[in-house]
């Protein structure tokens, strides 16, 4: 073999061959629809999974009420949120608080912050440079249904332990929310509050058996009355009790003023005395709304739109007659000016001479009558 073919030979088995080429391959129609699958799986895992904490924080809700027991948002995160799931809370309260309303008529309210009442507590706030929080971020379940449901043969007391000894422990617990909100300054001190409880015969084993003791400390372990101790410059200990959050959301200034209604009753002579006492203890929050009478049917216009606005209505035009009857009322006043005592002699006097005038006149006229009959007897003759 020539020399000449033998290094071209060499050269190219020393040059490297050019990879091969793959072209790229589509994915076909069974491949797309499992990836389209496993997006699916994925979102209906995560709709599931929001169910779930719903319905968990709607067993939570109703659990937690029956015992009395404020439900708070570290409760909610560790007991119904999956994990890494936090930014989902505001959507699963959202749709707890919709299905509580539509089938069991009731709604979590969160409660009001504790008041800072004694010197001491004070003081520290104002160490701190603050107040406080302003929200609590604790709920408790409240009623959403309308004012004529809310009676005893539909909202029955719950029947554990029994039903009369929990209507007993709410009576009571009313009645003594009552007299610290009727008191001058919404708090009343522990001797007084014995005394009232001997008035009522109620110091001494009111629920079947138990010591009003015990169950005072019961209404402060479920947040209806705070309990406040202080001790002053002398060393001797104060004791006195404020409304707690509990009670001021389901009791309230209008549950009192209920309880006092229907204590005292609304007779008509003593309803609007009754009714400015207590605005005057409750405020403008206790005032009825009036009824009016539809036909042969009296409605109560408490709600509904229309009929709040045929009211203000009318209310309105009943302001504006009043104000014009008062405006010519004192309009006639300034055109009438008081007489001096000369002037007022005067006057009697023209009205002297007028009544002379005018029996002048009635006898002048009693004459010509007299005259004309007298020449009618002799033209007869």
């Amino acid at each position: 073999m020539p020399v000449i073919n033998r290094k071209r030979r060499a050269q190219a088995e020393a040059e490297p061959s050019p990879p091969p080429t793959r072209r790229r391959r589509s994915p076909s129609a069974s491949e797309a629809s499992s990836i389209d699958g496993e997006v699916d799986g994925e979102d209906t895992q995560g709709a599931s999974s929001n169910d779930q904490m719903v319905k968990k924080l709607v067993r939570l809700a109703l659990a937690s009420e029956y015992s009395r027991i404020p439900i708070r948002r570290s409760d909610i995160s560790a007991k119904v949120m999956a994990p890494n799931t936090g930014r989902q809370f505001k959507h699963v309260f959202t749709e707890a608080q919709e299905q509580l309303r539509s089938v069991f008529g009731m709604e979590l309210t969160e409660l009001p912050v504790k008041e800072k009442v004694t010197v001491s507590q004070k003081r520290a706030a104002q160490r701190s440079g603050t107040q406080g929080s302003s929200t609590s971020k604790a709920y408790i379940l409240t009623s959403t249904l309308p004012a004529r449901y809310r009676k005893y043969s539909v909202l029955q007391p719950p029947q554990i332990p029994s039903t009369g000894a929990e209507a007993s422990y709410i009576g009571l617990t009313t009645f003594i929310l009552a007299l610290i909100y009727l008191s001058a300054s919404q708090t009343i001190s522990e001797s007084r509050l014995e005394k009232h409880l001997k008035r009522m015969n109620a110091d001494n084993y009111v629920l079947a058996g138990e010591k009003t003791e015990k169950v005072l400390k019961r209404m402060e372990r479920e947040n209806y009355i705070v309990k406040v101790r202080e001790r002053d410059g002398g060393g001797e200990e104060s004791v006195e009790y404020v409304i707690g959050p509990r009670g001021k959301v389901e009791v309230g200034e209008r549950g009192v003023a209920g309880l006092v209604r229907g204590v005292y009753g609304k007779k008509d002579a003593e309803a609007d005395e009754l009714e400015r006492r207590l605005v005057r203890s409750l405020g403008d929050i206790v005032i009825e709304k009036k009824t009016r009478r539809l036909g042969e049917e009296e409605g109560d216009i408490e709600g509904g739109e229309e009929n709040e606005g045929d009211q203000a209505e009318a209310g309105a035009q009943e302001t504006e007659e009043d104000e014009a009857q008062q405006q010519q009322q004192v309009n006639g006043r300034r055109g009438r000016k008081k007489q001096t005592p000369k002037q007022t002699r005067r006057s009697s006097g023209r009205n002297k001479k007028r009544a002379r005038d005018e029996e002048e006149e009635e006898a002048e006229e009693e004459e010509d009558d007299d005259a004309g009959d007298a020449n009618a007897e002799e033209s007869d003759e």
